[in-house]
């Protein structure tokens, strides 16, 4: 025995020092379960930021285990609380065991059960706790990608910078990523008079009973900046809300401006397609 036991326990946390090493475990492996053979993290960030978040998860993974192990071992080694023949409580040593420590009473160096160090880090610990919600709804849930609901709240659509075009080849009808439609529109309208084109986006409702919105959102770096294209549809009647959808149609001109470019379609046919592996990225829909 080497120390007298404290007159008063102090008290512990469920987890303790525990509670760190597992958050970055979590944290980690949330973020591996979004990226490792998933495309579940392009419904939040662009595809080019893949290898720093697999990079970020195996290290939180490391940093994680490496804290467990290394609080596990200090577990092991802490005094625990025994009664000698005679029924006096003293702290036991684990280690004294290996090292032939000579055990008495009241000689004790006053330590307890502790680490020693003593330090408050208990409200500390519960604010990182917070991070633990957004870890398990990733994990477990994985919410979708943004979709009518932040189009619909962007009031101005994002405005198209002028590009050089180059000539479109001369089919019966042309697939154009969105973005290319509206610059076209604005800038080259000639190349779209007379064109039939077909658009992928996804639906939101219309200002007036006959039209509707194709959408798309592109992000800079995440989900936070994505910035919202849309084009008016008439002619056909307007799908549900997100849905994706290939609208083939001809440019009608109108009052689209640098300023609030929307652009109107005139549709002929609209199909129902699957929401493409990557909602951020711009592509014009497959030809065909």
């Amino acid at each position: 025995m080497t120390a007298k036991p404290p007159t008063r326990p102090r008290r512990r946390r469920p987890l303790g020092e525990l509670g760190l090493p597992l958050l970055l475990v979590l944290t980690g492996a949330s973020l591996l379960r979004a990226t490792v053979r998933s495309d579940v993290h392009l419904r939040y960030v662009k595809e080019g930021l893949w290898p720093y978040l697999v990079a970020s998860g195996v290290l939180l993974v490391l940093l994680g285990l490496t804290g467990l192990a290394a609080e596990v071992t200090r577990r092991m080694r802490r005094p625990v609380l025994r009664r000698d023949a005679s029924g006096h409580a003293y702290w036991h040593h684990p280690g004294d065991d290996h090292a032939g420590a000579h055990h008495g009473h009241g000689d004790g160096d006053g330590h307890g059960p502790g680490d020693g160090h003593g330090h408050g880090h208990g409200g500390a610990t519960r604010v990182a706790w917070l991070l633990a919600v957004p870890a398990l709804t990733l994990l477990f849930v994985a919410p979708p990608a943004l979709g009518s609901y932040t189009a619909q709240r962007e009031g101005a659509a994002a405005r198209v910078e002028r590009t050089a075009y180059e000539e479109l080849a001369d089919a019966p009808t042309t697939p154009m990523a969105l973005e290319e439609f509206i610059g076209r529109s604005l800038y080259d309208s000639m190349s779209l008079r007379g064109r039939k084109v077909r658009l992928l986006g996804f639906v939101t409702a219309g200002t007036s009973p006959d039209t509707w919105f194709l959408n798309r959102l592109k992000v800079g770096c995440c989900a936070g900046d994505a910035r919202t294209l849309r084009v008016q549809v008439r002619g056909v009647k307007a799908p549900a809300d997100d849905t994706w959808v290939e609208v083939t149609g001809v440019w009608r001109p109108g009052e689209s401006t640098a300023d609030d470019p929307v652009p109107t379609l005139e549709a002929g046919v609209v199909e129902t397609v699957p929401e493409p592996r990557n909602p951020y990225q711009d592509a014009p829909p497959a030809a065909g």
